[in-house]
């Protein structure tokens, strides 16, 4: 495995979930927030830090992205269609779940899960494909 691309594949992939994220908070969820927060079912500040956490978290997952579809080569084939298999597998182990929760228990409906889960999957597929298009065995 090359280690070096799977850390710069991985950047690349964390900072187009970034992007991408900030893009659905803008247009997206935002609002919804301020709503939610007004009626007190969200805090209006944090408990932690979370932007940099967050920010954080999603390069990681970028890095795993880009390790998984590295490791899935050898069995799968490289190229596009391992790597859209592997995030696409990965994002629905990742959003679903939690999001399927949060819509059956949290009080301010189904709307912002379904928003959440949704662009988190085509998140992580479009960030899954960049960090494979990078990533290239050592010769």
């Amino acid at each position: 495995m090359n280690y070096k691309r799977i850390l710069i594949g991985g950047l690349v992939a964390g900072l187009t979930i970034n992007v991408l994220d900030f893009l659905v908070m803008l247009m997206a969820t935002g609002g919804l927030y301020e709503k939610f927060q007004a009626k007190g079912l969200f805090l209006k500040e944090p408990r932690l830090p979370f932007a940099p956490l967050w920010i954080l978290g999603m390069f990681a997952i970028g890095i795993l992205l880009a390790w998984f579809y590295a490791v899935a080569r050898p069995r799968l084939g490289s190229g596009p269609g391992t790597a859209l298999l592997v995030s696409f597998v990965l994002a629905l182990m990742v959003h679903v779940p939690y999001n399927l929760a949060s819509a059956t228990w949290n009080p301010t409906g189904r709307l912002l899960p379904l928003i959440h889960m949704t662009a988190g999957i085509v998140e992580m597929v479009i960030a899954g494909y960049f960090a494979a298009w990078i990533y290239k065995e050592k010769e």
